[in-house]
């Protein structure tokens, strides 16, 4: 028989063999369950539009995703009004994701891999400042990104690339937002369909229309709004291992001066758009562990002390 010693030797070597799988950095672009749907607002905080589109939910009851930036429309790390922008966000139960600090013009498949990581960490540092969250979600401005872009986002501890499959438009002259909605819209049944829907809370449109008009529609067809964590089962921060945790006390406020990524051009490769969804699949967060190796030398154990 083994002696105690070399019993708990095997276990302490069985403990130190468990392959932890953490969660893999996929692409999303719909919800997991049918019938969800799940409003996002990209490239705020606006001073003027933001306000209006929390003014809305809040009337409405419903919960969004706001994939935010550190300084785009505002600048956050040095504009109060800003910072209680988003602040409000997390307060009234809606959840905040990345969409990177500074929203370069070109996207994110010019920058070089450290300036990618400057971008992502720069924002996520102001938010933890800001809120006490460390966001885990995130959108590539344009919805572009590749294989490099893909890496670097992983190895910050994003679980996330949400995408989308509703698109507004609502950014774009001439276009008309409600009736993009309704495109997508009259070819689906919340039985069988979700969505996640683009939208920007830096646009009018958005804010003073088109929000109003769609809400009770989405809800008059049968659609249950949630917010993205929510849509796909997983936890919108880092630092929250639960969704029923997600509305964390906002808890400090940023006083230090963010200093932004410096954009470079670099040549992109393997550029994955958002309208290209060959591989876009849904993916959980897996814990593998050797329990029959455990089973086994616990009894071992447990004989050799009897």
């Amino acid at each position: 028989m083994f002696s105690i010693k070399k019993s708990l030797s095997l276990i302490v070597a069985a403990l130190a063999s468990i392959q932890v799988v953490s969660a893999e950095y996929k692409n999303y672009e719909e919800c997991i369950k049918p019938g969800d749907f799940a409003l996002t607002f990209d490239d705020g905080p606006a001073s003027e539009y933001t306000e209006m589109v929390l003014d809305i939910l809040k009337k409405e009851n419903v919960k969004a995703t706001f994939f935010i930036n550190g300084k785009n429309c505002m600048d956050v790390a040095n504009d109060p009004e800003a910072q209680r922008l988003i602040k409000r966000e997390v307060d009234e139960g809606h959840v905040i994701a990345s969409h990177t600090y500074t929203h370069p013009e070109t996207g994110i498949t010019t920058l070089t891999d450290e300036q990618l990581t400057s971008e992502l960490k720069t924002l996520n540092d102001l938010v933890f400042d800001l809120t006490g969250l460390k966001l885990a979600f995130f959108r590539p401005p344009l919805g572009e990104f590749n294989e490099a872009n893909k890496r670097v986002i992983e190895e910050l501890g994003f679980t996330a690339n949400v995408l989308w499959n509703l698109d507004s438009n609502d950014w774009k002259k001439g276009d008309n937002a409600t009736a993009n909605y309704f495109k997508y819209l009259d070819k689906a049944d919340p039985s069988s369909n979700s969505f996640i829907a683009l939208n920007h809370d830096i646009q009018k449109v958005t804010a003073t229309s088109n929000l109003q008009i769609m809400i009770p529609i989405i809800r008059d067809l049968g659609y249950n709004f949630v917010t993205v964590d929510e849509c796909l089962g997983m936890s919108a921060y880092q630092n929250v291992n639960s969704l029923e945790n997600k509305g964390a006390a906002v808890n400090a406020t940023a006083t230090n001066t963010i200093v932004p990524a410096n954009v470079t051009s670099s040549t992109p490769t393997s550029i994955v758009r958002s309208d290209d969804r060959s591989n876009l699949k849904s993916g959980a967060e897996t814990l593998s562990y050797s329990l029959l190796s455990l089973i086994i030398l616990a009894f071992i154990t447990l004989f050799n002390f009897n």
